[in-house]
């Protein structure tokens, strides 16, 4: 007997197929009350078009795993009185934290991405990897300790790292003349033993890239480049939503362009005539906060009309446009988005602008980001909210 035929055979070579209907079912059910909550399921039908008898057996599932709850009664029409379904506030929770030369914040949230503890501190004293690496585990502790006693399982852990991160391992990859050198430790060893929470490691410009993709002055480009400008210099680019990081994670490390540009030449040519060419007249080229407090002191004065200041600008920003012109002539990103620390600053915007328009093929518009220096850590916690998401529904079917 052909066992496809038969009438066991039948059910068993359906079971799978049925088994991944449901837990399809379950999973939209759950997004679509994580978006529009509170609805009935009367609503949850005819918002994602699945049959009422179906969304009530999902909701059934879910109710009885602890991910949904009763919200009250529908009020003020005729007929069947519906019930209002949300999703549990113990159903669990995220951790996001962003490590730079500069600070160190961490955030834990609901699934909505509330927040509901945030902490922040200047990096380790001490500038070693094992002192950074010991920092973020505490902080990352402390953030446990908030949200188990309410809040349920921690379900991911996004990480923004100032330094790249290989695609396959989520190792911290090192670069010569790194601009966070206490960034350089392992992050799963620096977790290890206090939760099994899924891990999402990422460049902290790939965050800021997908972080204004999805909530900021990039949403409604199919393309974008994130230029970040601190005390480091790299790119961003997401195209639809997927973020291009390359074979080895290194994508986007525009600072490494060569050149002389005047000034620094070699490896690291743009980021260190950007740099150089923002240190206070008559003194070294600075690092990390030094270099980024100098750029600023500079900038501000550009706005206020010194200038001297306003020629310093004018040619820095002519370094970056550069740098932003190349990228322009590989990828052809639809928008161009300055960010970071120095990035950000109004003054630099006008001159990047037009030397874009000057050089690249054809210009893209090129604004300033949105989401300012919370960028990272907002791409952090978006990654690991839908992470979270996702790994729920596998609880109303383990």
């Amino acid at each position: 007997m052909d066992i496809r035929r038969g009438p066991g055979g039948l059910g068993r070579a359906a079971l799978p197929s049925m088994t991944l209907l449901r837990e399809l079912t379950d999973r939209i059910v759950l997004d679509t009350v994580f978006e529009r909550a509170p609805l009935t399921r009367a609503e949850i039908a005819q918002v994602t078009g699945i049959s009422k008898t179906t969304v009530s057996e999902a909701v059934r599932r879910l109710e009885g795993a602890g991910l949904l709850l009763p919200a009250g009664a529908q009020t003020g029409r005729q007929g069947r009185v519906g019930t209002y379904y949300k999703v549990a506030a113990e159903a669990g929770f995220v951790i996001a934290a962003a490590l730079n030369s500069t600070e160190v914040r961490l955030t834990a949230a609901d699934l909505f991405g509330t927040p509901f503890h945030e902490t922040s501190a200047p990096p380790a004293g001490s500038g070693d990897p094992a002192d950074a690496a010991g920092q973020l585990r505490t902080m990352v502790r402390d953030a446990l300790a908030a949200g188990r006693a309410a809040r349920g399982p921690l379900l991911a852990v996004g990480l923004s790292m100032a330094n790249p991160v290989d695609p396959e391992t989520s190792a911290v990859v090192p670069l010569p003349e790194t601009p966070h050198p206490a960034g350089l430790f392992r992050p799963r060893k620096a977790l290890a033993g206090l939760t099994d929470a899924p891990l999402l490691v990422e460049n902290d410009v790939n965050l800021a890239a997908l972080a204004e993709r999805w909530h900021g002055a990039a949403r409604e480009a199919d393309s974008c480049a994130y230029v970040h400008i601190g005390a480091g210099m790299g790119m961003g680019l997401v195209i639809g939503d997927e973020l291009v990081r390359g074979a080895r994670g290194v994508a986007g490390e525009i600072g490494y362009l060569g050149g002389s540009h005047g000034r620094a030449g070699g490896r690291h040519g743009f980021a260190r005539a950007v740099a150089e060419g923002f240190a206070a007249p008559g003194e070294p080229e600075s690092r990390g906060a030094a270099a980024v407090e100098s750029a600023r002191a500079i900038l501000d004065r550009a706005a206020e009309g010194d200038d001297a200041a306003r020629a310093v600008v004018a040619r820095e920003g002519r370094t970056i446009g550069e740098a932003v012109a190349a990228v322009c002539a590989v990828v052809d990103p639809e928008l161009v988005l300055l960010g970071g620390p120095i990035g950000a600053h109004p003054a630099l915007l006008e001159p990047v602008r037009d030397t874009v328009a000057d050089l690249a093929p054809l210009s893209p518009p090129v604004r300033t980001g949105t989401l300012g220096e919370d960028a990272s850590l907002r791409g952090a916690l978006a990654l690991a909210v839908h992470r979270g998401r996702t790994d729920l529904w596998s609880r109303a079917n383990g």
